[in-house]
């Protein structure tokens, strides 16, 4: 009989025992902090989060700073975590983490953020009357006036800056060095202005807010000393003419 009662006393210690610890398995609480790093210099950027806590089917939503102060929160249970970062002129990060809550009382995270391309502007600015801008990416083939295809990109932008400004009128010019043939070079650069003016007459701009004038080697930026001034010398612009 003693025999019985010792093991049912013994029963009963084990079964609380388990049940205390259980219990305070279950509440154990996990403080989950993130905060967001550049990718390529480790420095701390502030950082705004959105994390789905699967398991317990809860959203924490805030941000972390870049004096250190990381974004904070409890869980109280093993959860998986789905992790959404964006921070200004950064790349959005999406990451997923199982968090053990019967294993730590804290749980710490860096999440390493992306720095965004910057983007090429889409239009010319700063217009102003009688201002010419120099077409830096627009190509022929040498000594030619055949528009080659890497010169669209640029000559799009220009377009989309007539379309984005309806009263804007301009020259299109085309200029050489003081290389060769005078005559020959007047001609080519009056092609030159030619074709790129057929070009954004095809896609759309009227005839009526375009000219186009070849000026051969007499409007030169800058002397013909050098092979590199000569560079600057053959160039085509465009120069507002009213707007």
């Amino acid at each position: 009989m003693r025999a019985l009662l010792s093991l049912f006393f013994l029963l009963a210690l084990i079964s609380t025992t388990y049940s205390q610890n259980l219990a305070v398995a279950r509440t154990q609480k996990t403080l989950f902090t993130i905060s967001a790093v550049d990718e390529k210099t480790s420095q701390e950027i502030p950082a705004l989060f959105t994390i789905q806590a699967k398991q317990a089917k809860k959203k924490f939503v805030g941000k972390s700073f870049a004096d250190g102060k990381p974004f904070a929160f409890v869980l109280t249970r093993t959860d998986t975590l789905n992790v959404i970062a964006s921070s200004p002129g950064y790349y959005e990060a999406e990451e997923l983490m199982v968090v053990s809550c019967d294993t730590c009382t804290d749980y710490g995270y860096v999440i390493r953020l992306e720095k965004e391309e910057p983007k090429p502007d889409s239009i010319f600015r700063n217009l102003q009357v009688n201002k010419a801008f120099r077409l830096d990416n627009v190509y022929f083939d040498q000594s030619s006036y055949i528009l080659r295809p890497e010169s669209y990109p640029q000559l799009n932008k220009l377009i989309k800056t007539l379309v984005s400004t309806p009263k804007l009128v301009i020259e299109i010019a085309g200029h050489t060095d003081n290389v060769g043939d005078r005559r020959l070079n007047q001609a080519l650069s009056e092609n030159r202005a030619k074709i790129i003016t057929n070009y954004l007459v095809r896609n759309g701009i009227p005839e009526s807010r375009l000219h186009h004038n070849g000026y051969g080697d007499t409007h030169p930026a800058a002397p013909n000393d050098t092979e590199e001034n000569k560079r600057k010398n053959r160039r085509v612009e465009f120069v507002v003419l009213a707007m």
